[in-house]
């Protein structure tokens, strides 16, 4: 590896070796042997997408009992609690929280976690102290959520005092206000035993005074966590079922997107001293958005946003009997119009976002929910999977919907996989995240239903010569840097921004380790940036592993076998 260069802001050409290659491989198709060298290319080998379920198999067994109201409490949330390399899990939505141990790819249940009054409906692992090891916030309705600390691996509660929440549904976490430490949003819906939005039943209705409950923003101080009254994220009382604090617009600040049910999605930009401009996103977000899912869909450096939404295709229906019983059985959602489908909100750089679904070939989605936009066949480009609800199913013969929706990217769009002919099952899925349980190199994904087996699905398409690089950008402590930047040169598809995020969505959260593919390339380049304006690139760092970055240089922490 080369040494770090400070200050660098771009990745250095392809060297002569590299160029050779390609050059002969052009001379070989313009003479007509095409043999091998249209994988060469593109990258690597020809990859595929497919998975074997491995529930019984991980340990990892948990099943949830339908208890939330409404939208469910059943989560799946990643972290490596215990700082041994090997990612854990909590499972939410049983009679209690349960916290699996990763031993090695095999999850054993964690004891000695704590117990919990009241039911819970979500949480999130992040580092409030800022000591590298992550603590966990457990969100319970109509009551005070409980700050756990992480000592050295074992929680216990810290005492912290945040008051009493109505409906909390999750939250995120980044440092919004540059004071070097994290602070917190706590996102919260409306209880559907008591009430319906006031957007139930009107289409592109903007509601500006809904019967939600409203956003909670804590700013971490040192001496604990203060509510912030006046930021402009707790002015409305919105049914929000996700939130992601990304920096949209470049400028170096953690911004806020919001997704809501029956409700407008919306932006709200940081301004830098404390408080945010909200920006609803009118239009097709008008719907009912369930996922805040956070990625560079198109490659140009700028956070994209996927929403999920809801997709009946009662057109579709020819048996008439059984579209009266659907139309009678959905009849609520078809009249609010909110029924045209999933959210591709493509960033043009400013914080602008602007919907892309139809072209992208993924606004058909089912009744989607929690959602991973992550290369699943590690040839360079994302791929998306989203929980789906398993109540609309059209016809009994073609169980599409009802299957999780698997789309595989390709070219300048995405493909609508068949997750049966992968081997997924059906489910009344809430909770979903992708993270590399077994430490293989490729993402393997679990599920959360609302009422059954959380099933745990393992990777098996990825061939041996489509490798991958996990990292982690972290401070001298060892703490995850919310807000820091990694653009991925060298793979099959040019480069990628990686933004580093808490990972929350939907009764869920991804792991901090962020994943690429890159196709069959050894080795590729790293430009970071940091969120204090530190800028560094790391040359020809060797792909097939994990590594951490520090503004120190890159470590690896564990190298794949082929």
């Amino acid at each position: 590896m080369s040494p770090p260069r400070t200050g660098a802001t771009g990745v250095r050409p392809r060297t002569r070796t590299r160029l050779a290659a390609l050059s002969l491989a052009l001379l070989l198709l313009s003479s007509g042997c095409l043999g091998g060298v249209a994988d060469s290319l593109s990258g690597g080998p020809e990859t595929t997408i497919d998975f074997r379920e491995r529930t019984d198999a991980s340990g990892l067994t948990y099943q949830t009992d339908g208890g939330g109201a409404g939208n469910g409490d059943d989560g799946v949330y990643v972290a490596d609690y215990d700082r041994d390399g090997w990612q854990d899990v909590l499972a939410v939505g049983g009679e209690r929280p349960a916290l699996f141990r990763n031993d090695n790819g095999t999850f054993e249940r964690d004891a000695a976690f704590p117990t919990f009054d009241g039911a819970v409906k979500g949480a999130l692992f992040f580092d409030y102290d800022g000591d590298g090891w992550d603590d966990l916030l457990v969100l319970r309705s109509h009551a005070e959520p409980v700050l756990l600390h992480n000592d050295g691996g074992t929680f216990e509660r810290s005492g912290e005092e945040l008051g009493n929440l109505t409906y909390p549904m999750g939250a995120t976490a980044a440092d919004y206000d540059g004071d070097g430490d994290s602070d917190l949003l706590v996102y919260q819906s409306g209880d559907w035993k008591h009430g319906k939005p006031e957007g139930y039943f009107g289409l592109h209705k903007y509601v500006r005074e809904d019967n939600g409950n409203p956003n909670v923003l804590y700013e971490n101080t040192d001496d604990g966590f203060e509510r912030v009254a006046d930021s402009g994220l707790s002015d409305a009382a919105r049914w929000s079922l996700a939130a992601s604090f990304v920096d949209l617009n470049g400028d170096g600040r953690q911004d806020v997107h919001v997704a809501n049910d029956y409700n407008t999605d919306a932006v709200y930009l940081n301004r830098g001293n404390g408080t945010f401009e909200a920006r609803p996103i009118r239009g097709n977000t008008s719907r009912n958005g369930m996922s805040s899912e956070i990625a560079d869909v198109n490659g140009d450096g700028a956070q994209d946003v996927f929403t999920t939404n809801i997709y009946l295709p009662l057109d579709e229906v020819e048996d008439k009997e059984r579209y009266e019983r659907l139309r009678l059985l959905f009849g609520y959602v078809i009249k609010s119009g909110r029924t045209k489908g999933n959210t591709m909100m493509v960033n043009d750089g400013s914080g602008n976002l602007t919907d892309r679904a139809v072209a992208y070939g993924v606004r058909q989605g089912g009744w989607g929910w929690a959602a991973s936009l992550t290369d699943l066949d590690n040839d360079g480009d994302r791929d998306l999977i989203h929980a789906t609800q398993n109540v609309v199913r059209i016809d009994r013969d073609d169980p599409h919907y009802t299957l999780p929706m698997l789309f595989e990217r390709d070219g300048d769009s995405f493909e609508n996989l068949d997750a049966s002919e992968r081997n997924l099952t059906e489910h009344d899925g809430r909770g979903l995240v992708s993270f590399d349980y077994d430490r293989d190199g490729d993402m393997d994904v679990v599920i959360a239903p609302y009422d059954g087996e959380v099933t745990v699905y393992e990777n098996v398409g990825v061939g041996a010569d489509a490798d991958s690089l996990a990292f982690r950008v972290a401070d001298a402590n060892g703490s995850t840097v919310y807000g820091a930047e990694v653009t991925v040169s060298g793979g099959p598809d040019g480069s990628t921004a990686v933004q580093q995020t808490v990972g929350s969505d939907f009764l869920s959260q991804e792991g901090r380790v962020s994943h690429v593919g890159v196709g069959g390339a050894e080795t590729v380049d790293l430009a970071v940036r940091w969120p204090d304006g530190t800028e560094r690139t790391f040359e020809d760092v060797a792909t097939n592993r994990r590594v951490l970055i520090t503004k120190g240089g890159v470590e690896t922490v564990v190298e794949y076998d082929d």
